[in-house]
């Protein structure tokens, strides 16, 4: 079934964003886009980008003149923009374009049917060029897997009144095919990245199919990367899933900065940890020993984040007299936007800015927001606890904690 690629997006920014604790070099590239569309469905577009030299994540709507709009920026050397043709698509579908870009000056053109986008040609861009290739070659492959998963979708909104046993039954044949094409398309994607470790195209395949692989195959194939492939927007995408899922630190001691690695390396709890606050110089988290602790990873670029607030700040006016300590806990790398956006979302609480993501690779959080509690003793609980946004489940866990410190 798919996924919102806004929220893949926001995703995708907040692991672009939480490099600071790992070394790259020189990797900001400037990129052109000319992109015409040819019969477009709306002269109104989107397009979704991370920014390299302003830290920054960009989701703008832009009106098309005579069918043409241009677009300059930067990167990590290489990364993918997503261009949403139908501006009212909650879902993706064939009105998305995901081009992938690099140095330099890029054409594309685009031509549309309707909502759909059925053709499109592209200069400049060797390896949006190579993935068009591969797509190509593998095109059968691509259609089953996109077929049954419209079928699968389709079938997971029906309100058949089949028998349940029927029902699982053919659920369970939808998962078995889908596993099965995706262990196929996995394994044709790790043939093209053996065969070219120098292609940023390697790496955006490699990226799509990262959470499939544990920790170990994850790091031997980003080895066997070309830098310059290691140093894309890509190659950290990929380098800080595994180290959000593994707890070797070790494995990732060459990638990162030796400061931060031995600081975050020498941490034992939360409590060795003191942050800037907005109305103090620093706050040190040794301070809420004691008490539950429910720490929201946030920032300001990041809409479900803010989505989040409203419900954060009835969390903290509804366990305000319990030994709950609710912590926002921003990892903007821009102090001026983490101060703008308390300010303009009314953001309560005694709020923190973890700008090198210190304690962000301890609790290795990889998306944001994330909700990570922690008990009276300082030991972590969950670090991917419920949404406030999803009912009443977080408040309830946080609740059971404190009458469980109470016996």
């Amino acid at each position: 079934m798919k996924k919102q690629p806004l929220l893949l997006f926001f995703l995708l920014l907040a692991v672009t964003q939480s490099f600071a604790q790992f070394k790259f070099v020189d990797s900001c590239v400037q990129f052109n886009v000319d992109l015409t569309i040819n019969n477009p469905y709306s002269d109104t577009i989107y397009y979704l980008y991370f920014d390299c030299n302003k830290n920054q994540g960009f989701r703008e709507r832009v009106v098309l003149r005579n069918g043409k709009f241009h677009l300059s920026g930067t990167v990590n050397r290489s990364a993918e923009i997503i261009f949403i043709c139908k501006p009212n698509a909650l879902f993706e579908d064939s009105s998305y374009y995901t081009l992938i870009v690099e140095e330099g000056n890029i054409d594309v053109e685009l031509t549309m049917i309707d909502s759909n986008i059925v053709q499109d040609r592209v200069t400049g861009s060797l390896a949006q060029t190579e993935k068009r290739k591969w797509e190509m070659q593998n095109s059968i492959l691509l259609r089953s897997d996109e077929k049954y998963a419209r079928a699968y979708s389709k079938f997971l909104r029906s309100k058949d009144p089949a028998d349940t046993a029927a029902r699982e039954k053919r659920m369970q044949d939808f998962q078995n095919r889908l596993s099965l094409l995706k262990e196929l398309r996995s394994a044709i994607a790790l043939d093209y990245i053996k065969a070219h470790p120098d292609s940023y195209f390697s790496g955006a395949i490699f990226k799509r199919y990262v959470r499939l692989y544990p920790v170990d195959t994850i790091m031997n194939y980003f080895e066997s990367f070309s830098p310059r492939v290691q140093q894309s927007a890509f190659g950290k995408y990929i380098l800080n899933d595994a180290f959000a899922r593994s707890d070797n630190w070790q494995l990732f001691s060459h990638y990162l900065d030796s400061a931060t690695f031995k600081r975050v390396k020498n941490m034992r709890s939360l409590y060795d940890v003191s942050l800037p606050a907005l109305k103090a110089d620093t706050v040190s988290l040794s301070s809420y020993k004691g008490k539950i602790i429910l720490i929201d990873f946030w920032a300001s670029w990041c809409g479900p984040c803010v989505k989040s607030i409203p419900a954060i700040n009835r969390l903290m006016d509804e366990v305000k007299d319990l030994p709950i300590a609710i912590l926002p806990v921003s990892v903007d790398i821009n102090e001026e936007h983490w101060r703008n956006a308390i300010k303009k979302y009314n953001y309560k609480g005694t709020q923190l800015l973890d700008k090198q993501s210190l304690l962000a690779a301890y609790y290795k959080v990889l998306g944001y927001p994330t909700y990570v509690i922690i008990d009276q003793d300082g030991k972590l609980v969950d670090g991917n606890a419920a949404k406030p946004t999803d009912g009443e489940s977080l408040k309830r866990q946080l609740i059971e904690l404190v009458k469980k410190m109470k016996k």
